[in-house]
């Protein structure tokens, strides 16, 4: 790697996570969705999907996880061939990245991704213990492994990333029930515990963040959804309308109103809870006859919903819609 290519690659790993002098990065604006909050939602429309068949074609196996840009793209992993793609909004394959092989570029088992501010991909490479990161044209910038105590939880089964609205990079550290802002360095940021009391936090699965920074956690041991203020302290379980009571499985993302849409792969459908906890749409997704177990979700800043069942090898892109004004 030449000098200047190598500084530049030093450098911008450096600033995935903080910015200079140790504060967060500075980030786009959150949407407001005032309308959306004020407003219920009637409907999940699907926008486009894609079959075993079209991904198969765009080189996709098995979509584990997903991610949107600020400009409407997607980015898939897939864990069979440990790559990620990139879809335009009309779900057009643009490349992919990482893949078998030994080099820094390719992922030996790569677990999670985001995007951040900067439409760099990070993607969580669990055998690594390490964060890839590329460019938004696919163009690899550098692998950094985790320090610290956050070494050992990014190789634990589970580990999740998360991106704040601040640009901040956080590890859902199920080993230690808790979840971890992180330092530009990728070692824990804080030498206490974030979320408490530690009591509330079974096992944790599954974290979103939303933009004041409150924090929704699914607690696979009771099949809960908690959500712990900004500052970490439990604050509410989500309550459900109906017998269920529990989601055995679950992703999860925050839209700009707050609202929390949760993939429950067991039940076959996806919900939707407003900021109080209070369940305000559901979505079958498959049944007995047709399976379609939704495991992946992610939120695009324009609305649309990207889910996939990675058994079937299939993603729906869903648009949501809300009761007319009156």
């Amino acid at each position: 790697m030449s000098g200047p290519t190598r500084y530049l690659t030093l450098v911008t790993l450096a600033l995935l996570c903080t910015g200079a002098l140790g504060r967060p990065c500075a980030a786009s604006p959150v949407p407001s969705d005032s309308v959306a909050a004020s407003r219920n939602i009637s409907a999940l429309r699907t926008v486009w999907s894609f079959d075993r068949a079209a991904l198969e074609a765009a080189g996709i196996s098995r979509p584990s996880r997903l991610a949107y840009d600020p400009q409407g793209n997607l980015y898939v992993l897939d864990s069979e061939t440990r790559r990620v793609v990139k879809l335009d909004p009309k779900g057009r394959p643009l490349y992919g990245v990482g893949g078998y092989g030994d080099d820094d570029a390719s992922l030996q088992m790569p677990v999670d991704i985001v995007v951040d501010h900067n439409e760099s991909l990070l993607v969580l490479d669990r055998s690594r213990g390490a964060l890839v990161a590329f460019d938004r044209t696919g163009r690899f910038l550098g692998l950094r492994p985790f320090q610290g105590a956050a070494q050992e939880e990014a190789h634990a089964r589970g580990a999740r990333i998360l991106l704040d609205s601040f640009g901040t990079l956080w590890l859902l550290a199920t080993q230690a029930h808790d979840l971890w802002p992180l330092t530009g360095r990728l070692e824990p940021a804080r030498s206490a515990r974030f979320l408490t009391p530690e009591e509330s936090v079974g096992v944790p699965s599954a974290a979103a963040l939303d933009a004041d920074g409150a924090v929704w956690l699914h607690d696979a041991a009771g099949g809960r959804l908690r959500r712990f203020t900004s500052s970490g302290r439990f604050q509410l379980l989500a309550a459900f309308a109906d017998s269920a009571g529990s989601i055995a499985s679950a992703d999860l993302s925050v839209d700009g109103a707050g609202n929390l849409y949760v993939a429950d792969a067991a039940a076959q459908r996806i919900l939707i809870f407003g900021p109080s906890g209070a369940l305000r749409f559901a979505r079958v997704m498959g049944g007995a006859r047709i399976p379609w177990r939704p495991m992946a979700l992610a939120l695009s800043s324009s609305g649309s919903l990207a889910v996939a069942d990675a058994e079937r090898n299939e993603i729906q892109v869903l648009a949501v819609e809300h009761e007319a004004a009156p």
